[in-house]
């Protein structure tokens, strides 16, 4: 099966919710709008940014479709179904094929973890199964699933098995320096970057596409990595990714991994509060970190209106 061939940012998207934290699916068109006027190439859905781990079922399929619908035509769409049930994995993989989606990813079980690259393999296979005509890609997020095993082991099996195995959304900064040696063993593969602190790594690497949770929000910064990576203007693209740190520094220093939602306030769209476990941000901490993004210059940076967040 051929991959999508995606390039540039893809948003991981987030699951909007009302203030009691149900969810609001009527605000994915006017967040859909929003990606599409900054260029986004491709959205990820109910990933590790879309609280997918903390949705029902049920839920899980209403995002994935609220946002597929809304995306056709438009950009690209990847449904994460990773679950601590294979069958119930399989069933929203068949779901996501069922509604149009372009592809379908997967975390592995992270409660009971598997003994290595075979055993993930097969784990994968009922998945894979449930979505014969979509594009499978596996979801490499160690530091949240803990499951860290070898890349290139897991792309060999893989190949070998997974009739459309397609590639790896690689969510493992320190490890991004691997692309040439996925790309031996998996030539023809589609491996996309997972790390928006390393976001010039990866550029650099070669990556065509990488996946991230600031996209929504920041994707001038990261174009303007890009670009400047690509007319040989070191010194521009470092100051740029520089500045996406200083940003995620205030981000996560003021509302922690709640932030990753919060900063759609700063775009003017308000999608509600993270779930539990997920520590919530109190109304103090968020004018924090809009203090903070005034004083470093980042709405001049993305071209928002100040007056427009709200």
């Amino acid at each position: 099966m051929e991959p999508l061939k995606m390039s540039g940012l893809v948003a991981a998207v987030v699951s909007p919710m009302d203030k009691n934290g149900e969810l609001n699916v009527g605000i994915v068109p006017k967040v859909l709008d929003h990606l599409e006027s900054k260029g986004i190439t491709g959205i990820y859905i109910a990933g590790s940014t879309g609280e997918g781990m903390s949705l029902t079922d049920e839920e899980r399929r209403a995002v994935a479709e609220a946002y597929v619908s809304s995306a056709k035509g438009r950009m690209k769409t990847f449904v994460q179904v990773g679950h601590n049930s294979l069958k119930a994995s399989a069933e929203l993989a068949g779901h996501a094929e069922s509604i149009g989606a372009d592809a379908v990813s997967a975390t592995p079980t992270g409660y009971f973890k598997v003994s290595g690259e075979e055993a993930l393999v097969e784990g994968l296979l009922p998945i894979v199964e449930a979505a014969p005509k979509t594009p499978f890609y596996y979801y490499h997020i160690p530091f949240l699933s803990g499951v860290n095993l070898d890349p290139m082991k897991l792309t060999d099996r893989a190949m070998d098995r997974l009739p459309t195995f397609c590639g790896i959304k690689y969510s493992d900064g320190a490890s991004l320096y691997n692309l040439p040696l996925l790309e031996k063993v998996g030539p023809g593969l589609e491996f996309l970057a997972g790390s928006d602190e390393a976001y010039l790594m990866s550029v650099a690497q070669g990556y065509r596409a990488a996946v991230g949770s600031t996209y929504n929000y920041a994707a001038p910064i990261y174009d303007r990595v890009r670009e400047a990576v690509n007319s040989g203007n070191l010194e521009e693209a470092q100051m740029w990714q520089g500045r996406a740190l200083e940003m995620l520094g205030a981000m996560f220093e003021t509302c922690g991994r709640a932030s990753l939602k919060v900063m759609m306030q700063m775009v003017g769209i308000d999608c509600g509060p993270v779930r539990r476990p997920i520590d919530p941000a109190s109304p103090e901490q968020i004018v924090a970190l809009r203090k903070g993004l005034e004083e470093m210059g980042w709405f001049d940076w993305v071209g928002q209106d100040v007056s427009v967040s709200v």
